[in-house]
């Protein structure tokens, strides 16, 4: 007799494309969230208006076409409102009136997206721009250029000479800023190639002028490599880490030149192997943040552009040339970056013991163009924690009265830091760095609290903080060193 068992085979073998195939489905559908958020904010204030308001969406047929017209009450009107309004008799321009109209436009596009390529991997992506603008015009006044102003910030990425550092011992030689020096020539070439084929405005002060309404000549003037036009693409290209031949040159660059910042959080270690039994939680972080921003600008009285775009000229006073110039006077722009923080580790065992560490770096760099320096100020720390609770603490107490509908646990916090902060100009005409502030600061804090009973927590606490300049001219060391004990009764009901 013959006999035939058939058994089902459950083991799932994977292959390599199988694999392969959940991974990038994984990628796939690594998106979790993303927001989207765009702002525009326009506001004209303008005076002398000569026209009465109506009681309909505030026209009025008095003044020929509807005053002040359906673009102005919806919000659908720009700078070139004030224009129209003045060639249609709506403005009052008598003599002696200056007050003058003022246009503003904010501009913002934020975008979030959040990432979890495999469990427990969070990656979160930032990305922002900001453009503030302003433009006051004296309308009474004819062919007067209206002045220019605003604020201008953008996402940017920066860690191509990031977590560098310099000391006495080099001269503080900094080979970001060395490429800064070697790259102004090269900005000065592209922006003065931009001129070539444009001719020479023929209004403003140029009227009378013999280069009038010729083409641009670089003998008569050309650009200055220590203007704002030259010296903010070689700064943000040197301390980029790009190429000084593709970095642009608008000092208020598009969207599509915001570059996204990042956080990421880690959490899955405690899914591998045994760790589970050891951790109660184990969270790896890393952050990246960095900005170009313009604090403020204005605009150079005596421009006149070349083409109506923001090539143009100005007035050079030693020569009486015209020199190629944009219209915005940058007087500084600034790059900041921190790694908040560049690696941080939060863990927290079985029995409630916890233990953090983290290592932050920042530095903040600005470009003084009316000063011709750059000014670098650094800070890089260490932080180490230590936390345990001790749950029903009075059973070693043994105190009478404790316990009574409360647990008296205590808590005790144990801190130690190491920070370093520094400061240098380096200037730029001849190459010299200078330190002029630097300090290393040591401190540990440890905190201790007991819930004695509902109403009533007790406390001690010990600080001591040690500030050691590393630049001998800034200030003393000094040491500061903190104790007490405190008691908090709580009398809410």
């Amino acid at each position: 007799m013959l006999k035939f068992t058939i058994e089902e085979n459950l083991k799932d073998e994977k292959t390599f494309w199988r694999n392969a195939a959940e991974y990038a489905m994984r990628l796939v559908m690594s998106p979790r969230t993303a927001a989207l958020r765009f702002r525009d904010t326009r506001s004209l204030s303008l005076p002398l208006f000569r026209p009465d308001i109506g009681n309909i969406f505030g026209q009025t047929n008095s003044y020929g076409p509807m005053a002040p017209g359906l673009d102005f009450a919806f919000g659908f009107f720009g700078s070139d409102y004030v224009e129209r309004a003045k060639q249609r008799g709506w403005l009052i321009t008598d003599d002696g009136q200056t007050s003058p109209a003022v246009w503003s436009r904010a501009r913002e596009l934020n975008i979030e997206l959040t990432l979890e390529p495999v469990r427990g991997l969070k990656i979160q992506l930032t990305t922002n721009r900001t453009d503030n603008r302003n433009e006051q015009m004296q309308f009474m006044y004819d062919n007067v250029a209206p002045t220019l102003s605003g604020s201008f910030t953008k996402t940017h990425i920066a860690i191509a000479t990031a977590l560098g550092s310099s000391s006495a011992g080099d001269g503080y030689y900094s080979k970001a800023f060395s490429n800064f020096i070697d790259y102004i020539p090269v900005i000065a070439d592209r922006v003065e190639q931009q001129y070539h084929g444009v001719n020479y405005p023929t209004g403003g002060f140029m009227n009378g002028n013999a280069h009038a309404g010729n083409p641009f000549n670089p003998e008569v003037g050309t650009i200055s490599a220590t203007s704002s036009d030259v010296l903010i693409p070689a700064f943000i290209a040197a301390y980029s880490g790009t190429s000084p031949g593709k970095q642009y040159l608008s000092p208020f660059p598009s969207f599509a030149h915001a570059l996204p910042n990042w956080r990421v959080t880690y959490d899955g270690l405690i899914q591998l192997g045994n760790l589970s039994n050891i951790f109660k939680s184990f969270t790896l972080t890393h952050a990246y943040q960095c900005t170009y921003s313009v604090g403020s600008y204005s605009s150079y009285l005596n421009w006149i552009s070349a083409d109506g775009s923001n090539l143009g000229f100005t007035l050079d006073e030693l020569t009486g040339n015209p020199v190629p110039s944009s219209p915005y006077n940058i007087s500084s722009v600034a790059i900041t970056e921190k790694f908040a923080p560049l690696i941080g580790a939060a863990i927290t065992f079985k029995n409630e013991l916890t233990l953090s560490a983290e290592y932050r770096d920042s530095r903040t760099l600005t470009l003084n163009t009316s000063a011709g320096q750059v000014v670098e100020a650094t800070t890089r720390g260490l932080t180490v924690g230590a936390g345990y609770k001790i749950v029903g603490f009075n059973t070693f107490l043994k105190m009478k009265g404790s316990g009574v509908g409360v647990s008296n646990d205590l808590t005790i916090n144990a801190d130690f830091s190491l920070q370093h902060t520094q400061a240098l100009i380096r200037r730029i005409e001849s190459n010299y760095s200078q330190p002029t502030s630097g300090t290393r600061t040591m401190n540990m804090n440890i905190s201790a609290n007991y819930v004695m009973s509902r109403r009533i927590t007790m406390g001690m606490f010990f600080d001591h903080q040690v500030n050691t300049p590393i630049v001998s001219t800034s200030t003393y060391p000094t040491t500061n060193t903190s104790f007490g004990i405190t008691l908090n009764l709580s009398l809410a009901r």
